[in-house]
């Protein structure tokens, strides 16, 4: 095609004046010039029909593709008819979507996790997920994976509706950024829902006395998790049906004052922090149904020696002593505790943060005869091997362990 455009001009550079003036007898340069343009137009014509032809059938492959993908989701659709799982009564399906979901105590509102997962698959799986209350009753609402902060109330009340009555387990974060000055606007999304909240876990990224809308008449709570010490006033009005009470920051302070004795009186565990060992012996006067306690002391008593007190009904006790104590000079109270205690029901014991008071141990073990199984000592509560010995020989079926916390 090329070779056919040449002509005894196609390599000149500059016009020669001598050719210029010379007529060739068939062919002028007009002439040449004419005839390429007759070869463009026809070109042109060509790519046109081409190109008119290509969106012909770029306009079927698509329709193709198109019809391709009807075809496939028709045998998709038809293999479920005939699939076993698609068969599964729906009572099944919402069992086996109970176990789909994660082993966590709060669930992440997260799309690759159940429950939001399970609304993914097709619209069947989504009614019988959307359906089943059980799904929806724990949520980790400190962790919303939303970028726009005003859409955090509708997904929070969205997640919720489907619990439907059943009782929730929430673990929400409650500073100014996240749902405004204080926490009347939470309060608010949650008033629907406030007969069913049985476990309650709230951050503490708010002042003391922001608690007191969220947990007033609570008539289900059975579990609260604070992240800071309560107001004496919010903590005496706790329900009755308290249960289980986790401070993680924070002494008590005045907690343990008359009015709130009567909270104290149902708890049957909890987990805080006390300046003085006394307090640790007062709370167990005022918990008379305690089964488990985990307990941060943080200083010691010059005399450490306390009253004797029998509780009955303690089974699992954790005491995490402030390693610093030695430092600064005062005493370890764990061997006055131990001196003071008679637990007849304890069964676990743990120890961390202190050395081992043996001597005091044997007392304690003697003088409660409780049916203890397990002894956990922390790194610095070393027991030697005729010690270990000694104990075995109080309770042959005693097992000692060391645990690989860092508390």
């Amino acid at each position: 095609m090329i070779s056919e455009l040449e002509t005894p001009y196609s390599r000149t550079t500059f016009p020669n004046p001598n050719h210029c003036a010379i007529e060739l007898e068939n062919q002028s340069i007009r002439a040449i010039i004419t005839d390429r343009q007759q070869q463009l137009d026809a070109t042109l014509h060509d790519i046109s029909s081409l190109e008119t032809v290509i969106d012909k059938i770029n306009h079927l492959h698509r329709q193709l593709t198109e019809q391709k993908d009807k075809i496939i989701s028709s045998i998709t659709l038809h293999k479920r008819l005939v699939s076993p799982l698609w068969r599964l009564p729906t009572e099944v399906l919402s069992h086996i979507f109970v176990h789909c979901l994660p082993q966590d105590k709060y669930l992440l509102p997260a799309w690759k996790l159940a429950p939001v997962l399970l609304t993914k698959i097709c619209r069947r799986w989504k009614e019988v997920a959307v359906g089943t209350p059980s799904l929806w009753c724990r949520l980790n609402a400190s962790s919303l994976p939303i970028k726009s902060l005003e859409k955090v109330p509708f997904c929070l009340d969205l997640w919720l509706k489907r619990s439907r009555g059943c009782l929730l387990s929430l673990k929400l974060i409650t500073s100014s950024y996240f749902l405004g000055p204080d926490s009347t606007e939470l309060r608010s999304l949650l008033q629907p829902y406030i007969n069913q909240i049985s476990s309650l876990h709230i951050s503490n990224y708010m002042p003391c006395d922001h608690y007191e809308p969220l947990l007033k008449d609570l008539p289900a709570l059975q579990e609260l998790i604070v992240g800071r010490s309560l107001p004496k006033q919010c903590f005496s009005r706790l329900p009755p049906t308290l249960r289980n009470f986790k401070l993680i920051h924070g002494l008590l302070g005045d907690l343990l004052s008359p009015s709130c004795e009567p909270v104290w009186a149902n708890l049957t565990n909890v987990d805080i922090n006390t300046y003085h060992p006394s307090k640790f012996l007062h709370l167990l006067r005022i918990c008379p149904n305690l089964c488990s306690l985990v307990i941060h002391v943080e200083s010691g008593d010059e005399t450490g020696i306390f009253e004797p007190l029998v509780h009955i009904k303690i089974q699992s006790l954790r005491i995490i002593i402030d390693q610093s104590l030695s430092y600064i000079g005062i005493s370890n109270p764990l061997p006055g505790l131990l001196n003071a205690l008679s637990l007849p029901s304890l069964r676990t014991l743990e120890v961390c943060g202190v050395p081992w008071p043996h001597k005091e141990f044997k007392s304690f073990l003697t003088r409660s005869n409780c049916p203890l199984e397990t002894v956990i000592l922390g790194a610095e509560a070393k027991m030697r091997r005729k010690q270990r010995a000694e104990c075995v020989a109080l309770i042959p079926s005693l097992e000692v362990l060391v645990s690989q916390s860092k508390e």
